[in-house]
């Protein structure tokens, strides 16, 4: 099962390479990755109940980085109507920030 998910997350990278055209289909890709990391972590800390106390952390910083991930997607779909990430680019460049 190791080596199953390893090649899974390494699918992920590739695909997370490949595929940065929409901000929704890269947090897809981001949650998928944290989800086999967790997986990884549940099969490698099976012997250990000590350590199960970092698979609860690493879920807990999973949820965190999904719910601030939907709200500056749900702001950015507001603010410009679009979710690719060429529009992303464009409002860094124009953004009364800089």
């Amino acid at each position: 099962m190791f080596h199953v998910s390893l090649l899974f997350v390494f699918f992920l990278v590739l695909c997370y390479l490949f595929n940065k055209k929409y901000i929704l289909s890269s947090l897809i890709i981001l949650e998928g990755m944290m989800l086999m990391s967790m997986v990884f972590m549940v099969f490698s800390l099976m012997s250990s109940y000590e350590s199960m106390y970092m698979f609860l952390m690493v879920l807990t910083f999973a949820a965190c980085e999904a719910a601030i991930g939907l709200s500056l997607l749900i702001s950015f779909l507001r603010l410009r109507g679009s979710n690719m990430l060429i529009a992303l680019m464009h409002f860094a460049k124009n953004s009364w920030f800089s």
